[in-house]
């Protein structure tokens, strides 16, 4: 590290960065970029199975892994790929826990006393819940649309559509802070699941004090206890993404996409 007055350069990884924290930063893209490949390890595999087939003139097969593998890594390229992965999988884990809870025949004993519990009952809360899920697993693949659309239109008004040059090119981090802040701020469909998560979190809340409540029936370490965890888990993980890509440019700075950006079509 040299120190130079009040401005401090860094050298990460062979990268120079002239601003306060940015060795920081630069460790922070790194990160960011080791979890994606690890993510496009599926679609790298159906790559290199498609050259396996092609070299046995397999032409079905071939045509078909390079079409996967292709989707998966593109998919992976765009922004937020990550937190529509971690929406899919705990939504899928807590439509798992609701429907275990819901046919386990225990559920018959927990009885929800409290006023407002008493009228919903374990069973009308455990569906609403799993509707929750279902519109987080909507949410998170339609808002990574919204924002991928946002920086290509970005990209052509600004450059007339971005050229590859290089094995892999590095988005302007301000194309795609401007997209995400863009559809933040100003898409109605946002605003909507603003409110919804906010009804998502106090639901659960309202269902896990309910469970706790009558522990000795609802058992708030079981299915339904999860199901409530897992509702006001996701929360934390939307304020945490949103927070990050809002603020961090080691977010927005991590987009690297392998081919011409009109090649990747809608998200």
């Amino acid at each position: 590290q040299l120190f130079s007055g009040s401005s401090r350069q860094c050298v990460c990884g062979g990268a120079s960065w002239q601003k306060f924290g940015g060795c920081s930063v630069a460790a922070m893209i790194y990160i960011f970029n080791g979890c994606k490949s690890i993510c496009a390890l599926p679609g790298q595999a159906c790559t290199e199975c498609g050259k396996c087939c092609a070299s046995m003139n397999c032409e079905p097969i071939k045509d078909c892994c390079d079409t996967t593998g292709k989707s998966c890594t593109q998919f992976m390229d765009k922004p937020l790929s990550s937190f529509v992965f971690i929406a899919w999988g705990k939504s899928l884990m807590e439509l798992f826990f609701c429907y275990s809870a819901m046919s386990a025949p225990p559920i018959k004993n927990c009885v929800f006393t409290d006023g407002t519990g008493a009228a919903i009952g374990i069973t009308n809360w455990l569906y609403v819940q799993m509707a929750f899920a279902a519109l987080n697993m909507v949410f998170a693949p339609w808002f990574q649309h919204q924002v991928w659309e946002q920086v290509k239109n970005d990209v052509t008004q600004q450059a007339g559509g971005m050229v590859i040059t290089a094995p892999s090119t590095t988005l302007p981090k301000e194309v795609v802070a401007h997209a995400f802040k863009q559809v933040m701020m100003y898409d109605l469909g946002v605003l909507f699941y603003f409110f919804a998560l906010i009804g998502s979190f106090v639901w659960s809340w309202m269902g896990g004090s309910w469970i706790l409540e009558q522990n000795s029936t609802c058992n708030s370490t079981g299915d339904a206890g999860w199901a409530y965890y897992m509702g006001l888990c996701f929360w934390w993980v939307a304020a945490a993404y949103s927070f990050c890509w809002y603020c961090c440019p080691c977010c927005t700075s991590s987009v690297q996409i392998s081919a011409p950006i009109q090649s990747y079509g809608p998200a």
